[in-house]
């Protein structure tokens, strides 16, 4: 490079490319304009395909999951809860215990044998039912 000359690309120092010779400047603002006004509706079908390989993952996700339902005096297993006394050779399940009524939407108070109430709701996620 030489100072106060201007820089060229090799190849076009020969001969122009026929992209640089066929340019014309108007006909690519309009096809930029269209290009602007087709954007709209490219999102619109990409948000389309979006939505069917979200749809599609989904059903095959939910395919393998099996219902589990619970009713009042179902016998079940409640996940025991880790506190600083417990270790690996704890049970991790505790019971049986009852099913004395259900909240709706997996939730569960639950009785002992004997019939003394559960100081708490359970959820279905930490129960198992007991096959006795």
């Amino acid at each position: 490079m030489v100072y106060a000359s201007d820089s060229m690309i090799p190849i076009e120092v020969f001969e122009p490319t026929f992209r640089s010779a066929s340019f014309d400047e108007v006909t690519n603002d309009d096809e930029k304009q269209s290009n602007f006004d087709l954007l709209a509706e490219v999102r619109e079908i990409a948000h389309i395909r979006e939505y069917a390989c979200k749809r599609c993952a989904e059903k095959k996700c939910n395919s393998n999951i099996i219902p589990r339902r619970l009713r009042a005096r179902d016998l079940v297993l409640k996940r025991s809860v880790r506190d600083a006394l417990t270790n690996k050779l704890t049970p991790n399940w505790d019971g049986p215990y009852r099913v004395s009524e259900e909240f709706g939407r997996g939730a569960f108070k639950l009785k002992e044998l004997s019939g003394k109430a559960v100081s708490r709701i359970w959820n279905l996620a930490n129960l198992r039912l007991y096959y006795s």
